[in-house]
């Protein structure tokens, strides 16, 4: 046993943390402290920094009373952790070769910050009572992920501000996989590169609180997502501030993911504006409860212009968020805007080449149910143009005749012409007065006047069905 492995012994007897230059310390002593071979250790734990640990830190299902500090140290081989129980541990500042730590159980904090790995570093199913620190790491991987935390728990946050991860093959450079995260998700600042999968795999995962990325960099080559969110479920907001996302086919997959609120700049989706070769993102069963720094017409341009394809679901969300706003006129716009971009991108959907004729004409002149009143304005103005057909007919003269006259051939007056357009024109309840005045069919001119205003009355009838069903389809909609 060196005098350094022996100083070490007396600083975990002690309390007292020992600092090396570089200095050898043999793997075995570190876990012969933990098991308790050289004695009761103070509850400070074992504290040893700037140490070049030889041979391989095997903690296999070692289960300790004290905490350990490893910072700054340097490893021959990669640490083995797995099943292992200790009360806190500190790698800051580490450079390992790599961690395989499955099943760790930390009661306390677990402080990686500055640790650099030139392996995956493994923490699946690790049960962390408080807080992972992984700010400022520095992890690669030139076979697997960077960091592998499928099944991680959580009692705190998980910081990876300012981390610096890469990985190559697998799901991609960070895994997240059924993550619980008692707190936040801090991944802010941080550059994440991958050519596998995705540069985050984030599937089912669940924080209790925020998740944020803002300022951070995703890339890689081919992948062919950039941020995999699907099925999660944030309760806080969801800050993708000033995030970047380069040289994937899917910047964003949130299928069936769940966020208190969400922040997305515009610009990630739209870095020139011109939508051409910008990446999409995938919303199909997106729900959330509010946008923070985004508008509406923010995100309805990330709906119509950046999916892949035409969903209803992401539609009908925004207009339910806009209406639990008490917006009601926006959620209107949006609904709107949804049947137009079925009529764009779906259109065999909707049905045949009448069934979709139909539905244009719905949507000009009722806005799909959404603008009743420019129904009821429509059917306006085709009665004014019924009047005014039936005075016109009363001013043309076609031989010796009127296109409308009274039955002896006298003309008619303004009154009565006007009234024999309405009447023609509309529908149901005939005013009368055509046993008065009447258009003159045995006429030339007063045949075409007849036609035009079946064609009024036509229109007339179209007019009120779907002022009718505006009507009723608002009242069921607000219901």
């Amino acid at each position: 046993m060196t005098d350094r492995e022996q100083e070490l012994i007396q600083a975990a007897r002690d309390g007292t943390e020992l600092v090396c230059d570089k200095d050898p310390i043999r793997a075995d002593l570190i876990r012969e402290l933990l098991l308790g071979k050289h004695g009761d250790l103070d509850p400070r734990g074992v504290r040893l920094t700037g140490a070049r640990i030889t041979e391989q830190l095997d903690l296999y299902h070692v289960t300790a009373k004290v905490g350990l500090q490893l910072d700054r140290c340097t490893f021959d081989e990669p640490i083995a952790a797995l099943s292992a129980h200790v009360p806190w541990l500190s790698l800051e500042g580490a450079e390992i070769p790599g961690l395989l730590a499955d099943g760790l159980r930390v009661d306390g904090r677990l402080y990686l910050d500055g640790l650099r790995s030139q392996d995956t570093v493994r923490l699946l199913d690790a049960r962390v009572d408080s807080d992972v620190d992984l700010d400022n790491a520095q992890l690669t991987s030139d076979s697997g992920p960077a960091l592998n935390a499928d099944g991680l728990h959580t009692g705190g946050r998980l910081r990876l501000e300012n981390a610096h991860l890469a990985g190559n093959g697998g799901l991609g450079a960070l895994i997240l996989l059924n993550a619980r995260i008692g707190n936040q998700l801090l991944l802010g600042n941080a550059r994440i590169i991958s050519s596998a999968n995705a540069a985050v795999m984030a599937v089912n995962l669940r924080a209790e609180s925020d998740v944020l990325l803002s300022d951070a960099h995703i890339s890689g080559e081919g992948l062919a997502d950039g941020i995999k969110f699907a099925r999660a479920k944030i309760s806080g907001v969801l800050d993708l501030n000033r995030l970047e996302i380069e040289d994937v086919q899917v910047a964003l997959n949130l299928e069936d993911c769940c966020a208190g609120a969400v922040f997305l700049e515009p610009r990630l989706l739209c870095p020139d504006a011109t939508h051409r070769s910008t990446p999409t993102v995938l919303l199909t069963g997106f729900t959330f409860s509010g946008l923070v720094g985004t508008s509406w017409r923010e995100w309805l341009h990330a709906i119509r212009e950046h999916t892949p394809s035409y969903m209803p679901q992401p539609y009908q969300q925004l207009a339910a968020v806009e209406r639990a706003s008490g917006h009601d006129g926006n959620a209107r716009r949006i609904l709107i805007a949804q049947q137009q971009d079925l009529y764009r991108r779906s259109p065999k959907a909707i049905g045949g080449w009448w069934t979709r004729r139909f539905h244009q004409l719905f949507g000009l002149l009722a806005g799909y149910g959404y603008r009743a009143r420019r129904t009821a304005l429509a059917l306006l103005i085709a009665l004014v143009v019924a009047g005014a057909l039936g005075f016109w007919a009363g001013h043309v003269v076609d031989g010796t005749r009127h296109a409308a006259e009274r039955p002896n051939g006298d003309t008619c007056s303004t009154v009565e012409l006007i009234g024999v357009g309405l009447d023609r024109g509309l529908p149901l309840s005939p005013t009368g007065i055509r046993t008065r005045c009447d258009l003159n069919t045995g006429t030339t001119w007063g045949q075409v006047f007849t036609v035009g205003i079946w064609a009024v009355q036509a229109a007339v009838w179209g007019l009120a069905t779907l002022a009718l069903a505006g009507y009723t389809g608002l009242v069921r909609k607000t219901a």
